[in-house]
C-alpha cells in the first residue's frame, strides 16, 4: 500500500475512477465547518469495502484499514477552532496525517499557504480529488510525507494534525518531525485535537522538553449512539519562543 503512486496531477475524472476501482462507489457528502461548506469524496459502501479486505487476510496479504477515510469528530472541532484562530494572513500551514484534507481545505478558503500531507496513497488521491471538487486547485499542495522519516525540507508557520497520534511507535519520531518543519519563530505553532482516549503520553513527555503546552477541551453528542465523548485540543509554542 505504501509503495503505490498515482498520478495525481490527472483530471478530477480520471482520478475519481481510480477510486471507484478501489472502493466501488463514491460519491461527494457536504461537510459544514463554521461558515464553510466543502464536498468531500466518502466510500458509499464502506462494509463491503472492509468485506473485500477481510478477503485479502485470508489469502495472507497484508492490508491497511482505511482510517483516513473518516471525517473524525477532532477534525470538524479542530475545524471550527481553526476557523476562528487570529492567523497571520497568508502564513504557511502543513497538516500532517491529512487523510481527506478537510481541515486543509479549510485553510486553502481562509487564504493561507496550505500543504497537506499522509502516507496513505489512497488518502493523497481523496485530497487531491477534493481540492478539484472544492475549487482549490492552486491553492493548496498534496503531498506524501511519512511523519516518522522523512524531511520537507521546509519549515511552517502552523502545523495542525488530528488523531495523528494512532499508535505508540509514532510519538517519539513525530516529536523530531514537528520540530524540523516549525519555523522557529516565536509565532510559530503546532494545533494538535485528538479524541481523549488517546493518551500519547511518550510523545507529550519527550515534547515537553522543548514545548510550552496548553490544552482545552471540547464536548460533542456521538449523532448514532448519543454518547457523550470530549475531545483533546493542544496548543504547543517552543519554550522562550
Amino acid at each position: 500500500m505504501a509503495d503505490t503512486v498515482f498520478n495525481l496531477d490527472q483530471p478530477m475524472g480520471a482520478l475519481i475512477d481510480i477510486a471507484v476501482r478501489e472502493f466501488g462507489e463514491v460519491g461527494f457528502e457536504t461537510v459544514t465547518i463554521g461558515e464553510h461548506s466543502l464536498e468531500v469524496l466518502q466510500v458509499k459502501q464502506m462494509q463491503k469495502y472492509l468485506d473485500k479486505l477481510v478477503d485479502r487476510t485470508r489469502s495472507g496479504k497484508k492490508i491497511s484499514l482505511p482510517l483516513w477515510a473518516k471525517v473524525w469528530p477532532s477534525c470538524l472541532i479542530l475545524g471550527y477552532t481553526l476557523t476562528r484562530f487570529p492567523f497571520t494572513p497568508g502564513c504557511s500551514v502543513l497538516e500532517v496525517g491529512a487523510g481527506c484534507a478537510v481541515n486543509g481545505m479549510v485553510m486553502a478558503r481562509l487564504g493561507l499557504d496550505v500543504t497537506v500531507t499522509d502516507v496513505d496513497p489512497h488518502a493523497l488521491l481523496f485530497s487531491r480529488i477534493n481540492v478539484l471538487k472544492n475549487g482549490l486547485d492552486g491553492k493548496m499542495a498534496v503531498r506524501r510525507a511519512d511523519f516518522t522519516s522523512d524531511n520537507l525540507d521546509s519549515r511552517f508557520d502552523y502545523i495542525i494534525g488530528c488523531e495523528v497520534l494512532y499508535e505508540e511507535a509514532v510519538y517519539e519520531p513525530l516529536v523530531d518531525f514537528l520540530d524540523a518543519h516549525l519555523a522557529q519563530t516565536p509565532t510559530a505553532e503546532i494545533l494538535l485535537a485528538m479524541d481523549k482516549k488517546r493518551l500519547g503520553r511518550k510523545f507529550f513527555d519527550k515534547a515537553g522538553d522543548s514545548y510550552a503546552m496548553m490544552k482545552s477541551v471540547a464536548n460533542y453528542k456521538d449523532k448514532e449512539t448519543g454518547e457523550e465523548n470530549v475531545i483533546n485540543l493542544f496548543r504547543m509554542k517552543r519554550k522562550g519562543a
